[in-house]
């Protein structure tokens, strides 16, 4: 049988897997242990990566310590801002929060859903509704509101003592230097 030389050459060329070198210069430093965390790099000193790994460290938190009562961040935000201040239209609430409006939308219908807040026609503007708490939504707001001051407590308790005042300060400062903007949320 005659070998074609020409199909032989076409064949891929099978690769031997390399072998680990044994030592001497050359070598390369042994693996990490999977176990072993990776580092950030650069990424550790990147202030909005930081502020990002920060606001998802204390959302996770927020949710583990309000499971029993089935509210996210966003829908305590809703229900203390129409808390502390009934008959704002959705618009504004929507807005000062920093909430897109067809998100916003969303949001309010599960808290209306669960019979928690309402929306009532505005005499004046019959486009508009203003968001009030039902007698629900008001009881469980007072029971929010404890839990969320000894979740604030906790943070405030993993920094230095009075740094979780400058934080606040300095994030306040920040968003106001940036600038507010309801269509990235």
């Amino acid at each position: 049988m005659q070998t074609d030389k020409t199909s032989a050459s076409r064949r891929p060329k099978t690769l031997a897997p390399k072998r680990a070198p044994t030592g001497g210069a050359g070598a390369s430093p042994p693996p990490k242990p999977a176990d072993a965390p990776v580092g950030l790099g650069h990424l550790d000193h990147v202030l909005g990566y930081l502020l990002r790994r920060a606001q998802v460290a204390v959302f996770n938190d927020f949710r583990r310590m309000f499971d029993e009562f089935g509210i996210r961040p966003t829908q305590y935000a809703v229900l203390s801002i129409i808390s502390e201040m009934p008959g704002l239209k959705q618009g504004d609430v929507s807005a000062a929060l920093g909430i897109k409006r067809t998100n916003f939308v969303a949001v309010l219908d599960e808290l209306e859903r669960r019979g928690l807040a309402r929306r009532q026609a505005v005499a004046d503007d019959r486009r508009s509704r203003a968001l009030h708490l039902t007698e629900e939504g008001a009881a469980l707001m007072g029971q929010l509101r404890k839990r969320n001051s000894a979740h604030e407590a906790r943070l405030a308790a993993l920094l230095p003592p009075g740094q979780a005042a400058i934080l606040v300060g300095l994030l306040r400062d920040l968003t106001a230097a940036i600038g507010r903007d309801s269509s990235e949320a």
